[in-house]
């Protein structure tokens, strides 16, 4: 009789353990870290809303691309920007806009509508919204959202500034890489949606 007992514990235990695991690896995403002057930062991505966007972006941290780059444009309550690279050839990438701006979004520059109707993004050239810029939503592509670091983003964005919003004083990616994530934040959505259901 201890013998079945035993058994009967173990088993939930079983099941338990299962579970964590395929939490585990459902909830266990691609992310990009970008180690800035400033401090780091972590993006992950919306793979099914803009799969070439983020094809594209993994592709370049993944090539060393964004290492060295600064962030030229900063503007308080709006946007940190870079990506910027007057050597790089001036492609573009088909938009892909289904997401709006939410405060930490990662979004793709592009050229006015004037010169591009087709809301095209530029292939190299980030943003990260301070805040949600609903005037932004329809019109750029976002791919992503900052899920560690945001206080790297306020500091990169308070940085002194000219008159073209540039920062005064360098401010440079030194490395950016992928790395797998434990999306704490999904997690834990999905799981109080699932409890109140």
């Amino acid at each position: 009789m201890k013998n079945a007992g035993l058994l009967i514990f173990l088993i939930p235990l079983a099941a338990f353990s299962q579970c964590g695991r395929c939490d585990s690896i459902k909830y266990t995403v691609s992310s990009a870290v970008f180690e800035t002057d400033s401090g780091t930062m972590r993006f992950t991505f919306f793979e099914n809303e803009a799969p070439v966007h983020v094809k594209n972006f993994k592709d370049l941290v993944s090539s060393g691309y964004y290492n060295g780059k600064i962030f030229h444009r900063v503007i308080p309550d709006f946007v940190i920007q870079a990506g910027r690279d007057s050597t790089a050839d001036k492609a573009t990438i088909p938009a892909e806009i289904k997401k709006m701006h939410f405060k930490g979004s990662l979004a793709a520059a592009r050229l006015g509508d004037n010169f591009n109707p087709e809301k095209r993004s530029d292939k190299y050239e980030f943003y990260v919204s301070i805040k949600e810029l609903p005037h932004l939503d329809g019109k750029y592509t976002v791919f992503g959202r900052t899920v560690e670091g945001f206080e790297t983003v306020k500091k990169i964005v308070s940085a002194p500034r000219d008159s073209t919003d540039n920062p005064l004083e360098e401010i440079k990616i030194k490395k950016a890489y992928l790395e797998k994530y434990f999306d704490t934040e999904k997690y834990e959505f999905y799981k109080n949606k699932k409890e109140k259901e």
